[in-house]
């Protein structure tokens, strides 16, 4: 873990990116119930990491981000299993899609078509966090007011995931 000091010297000082409180929500595929997550990333040097509470359980975030061409990969680990996260970063946060596909380690070969098929809607969805208003790392209310009727995510439960 970097020291105090020395994190602050290598924190990202791209302004879509503040390190900082973020709050966002995920969803499960093909359906716009929005599950909201607290959440404290770090942005540094490419990496991201951190963790949360979401209406599953806490966890821990780590992953990296590339700024030129505006994508970022982590993994949400909770206590039980683990989430692939894929998104774009723009001025609206962070969004993109989830897959939990870890679960079928312990599954038989002959079954693991047909299960993935059966639950596919809950092993995987779309997501969109941004930097929280009112935290160190403000950000405008226009922002937070845009996320709440996601244009992004009802295109990608359109076209389904």
């Amino acid at each position: 873990m970097l020291s105090d000091f020395s994190q602050k010297n290598t924190e990202e000082t791209h302004k879509w990116l503040p390190s900082g409180a973020w709050e966002g929500f995920y969803c499960y595929n093909h359906n716009p119930v929005q599950h909201k997550m607290e959440i404290d990333l770090i942005f540094s040097l490419g990496t991201v990491y951190g963790g949360g509470v979401d209406d599953v359980a806490p966890f821990t975030w780590k992953g990296k981000y590339d700024l030129e061409n505006y994508k970022l990969e982590m993994t949400k680990t909770y206590a039980t299993h683990q989430v692939y996260y894929r998104g774009d970063i723009d001025e609206n946060g962070i969004w993109g899609t989830w897959e939990m596909m870890d679960l079928f380690e312990r599954v038989p070969q002959h079954m693991l078509g047909s299960l993935k098929q059966a639950l596919a809607h809950l092993l995987r969805g779309g997501f969109h966090i941004w930097p929280k208003k009112n935290a160190k790392n403000v950000h405008s209310a226009r922002v937070v007011e845009e996320v709440e009727e996601s244009d992004i995510l009802k295109e990608l439960f359109v076209i389904g995931l």
